[in-house]
């Protein structure tokens, strides 16, 4: 069984500066990064791969494609000989502030991070036409393999939301690996499901007891965020996607 941690951005003491307003619920202090990084030292960390028989205790992941998934991250997880998953959105390489460029893509490439795909505009693929998904499945896939030097063949889906359609495409794109976040631990049946895979995303008020809750997949707290999860998502299908993410930027940017 694995638990797959789900992290975005992370900031440097109290500064804050380079994380948008939106994006700070999902931000993670250095401080509390290398917490939760020492708290693995007795964990098997690694990346999931559907021919092994075993499977890693911790999988890492990131989300968008942060520039401080380079300039802080990927020194701590090197220093460890920890290995990760990086989703990054195509369009904010080289274009939005404070995020990776192609060059960065490369050299965490270099040092252990599989590169993946999080669409070409971070757009909700439950939104879209067969033929935009496509599209921003196909050009991701392209242009990260040409930026990172690797052969691109996991995503994860923007604000975890996809169709059953969304996932034939993924499929047929070449994508082996379909991330989602839909909150559980994974066992190795779950590598051959069409499914996402689970994910527990950590967060800016995340704690020490709750992250040790996380790690060793304590049953009732998993339940608990289970339940949350599945009230958020009730919402989310009442409002429709742009009503919701609207007022979700609205709270954060408070």
């Amino acid at each position: 069984m694995s638990v797959v941690l789900m992290y975005h951005g992370l900031y440097p003491g109290d500064d804050t500066s380079r994380i948008d307003a939106e994006d700070l619920p999902y931000a993670v202090s250095l401080e509390n990064f290398v917490a939760q990084l020492d708290m693995l030292r007795d964990k098997q960390v690694g990346l999931l791969n559907i021919n092994d028989s075993g499977m890693p205790d911790v999988v890492i992941t990131f989300d968008d494609g942060h520039i401080s998934n380079y300039d802080i991250a990927m020194p701590l997880l090197a220093e460890r000989g920890l290995s990760a998953y990086l989703f990054v959105t195509g369009d904010f390489v080289d274009n939005r502030p404070h995020f990776c460029g192609a060059e960065q893509l490369a050299k965490m490439a270099d040092n252990g991070i599989e590169i993946g795909s999080h669409g070409m505009t971070h757009r909700f693929f439950d939104d879209l036409s067969d033929a935009d998904a496509e599209r921003e499945l196909r050009q991701s896939m392209v242009q990260l393999a040409s930026q990172s030097g690797q052969q691109i063949q996991s995503i994860s889906f923007p604000g975890g939301r996809y169709s059953q359609r969304t996932l034939e495409i993924a499929r047929s794109a070449g994508f082996a690996q379909l991330f989602g976040s839909e909150v559980g631990t994974l066992k190795h049946s779950d590598m051959s499901s069409i499914a996402p895979l689970k994910r527990v995303a950590i967060r800016r008020g995340t704690t020490i007891d709750e992250f040790d809750r996380m790690i060793n997949a304590d049953a009732t707290y998993y339940a608990i965020e289970k339940t949350k999860h599945k009230a958020k998502a009730l919402v989310k299908r009442t409002l429709g996607n742009r009503l919701y993410h609207g007022l979700y930027k609205s709270i954060s940017a408070r």
